[in-house]
């Protein structure tokens, strides 16, 4: 993909979460220029995703700029996207596993 189709490809994904340029370019200096889950660096080029409530807007719109929560790295945002979908079922299982082999802590 040329930089020319890059730029405007990643204009269309910020837009559409109802934020402006200024909106992701302050984002990124408030993270330090890295994922806000895991705070790795993001890298020249690398797709970054704008993490939103995704309970907020069903509608086509995919933000109202309000739920904006963050920038996240695409594996922290595909992570995350699993978590919010099963998170009562990991919070049961995490306060309350079924078993440990060995004893806890050590």
């Amino acid at each position: 993909m040329s930089p020319a189709s890059m730029a405007r490809n990643r204009k269309y994904r910020i837009t559409s979460y109802g934020i402006t340029l200024d909106d992701f370019a302050r984002l990124l200096k408030i993270q330090q220029d890295a994922c806000g889950m895991c705070h790795e660096p993001f890298e020249e080029g690398q797709l970054i995703h704008v993490d939103h409530d995704h309970a907020c807007r069903p509608e086509k719109i995919r933000s109202c700029r309000k739920c904006v929560r963050g920038l996240l790295c695409h594996a922290c945002n595909a992570a995350l996207g699993h978590i919010e979908r099963k998170y009562d079922l990991a919070r049961a299982f995490l306060d309350s596993p079924p078993f440990y082999i060995g004893s806890r802590g050590g």
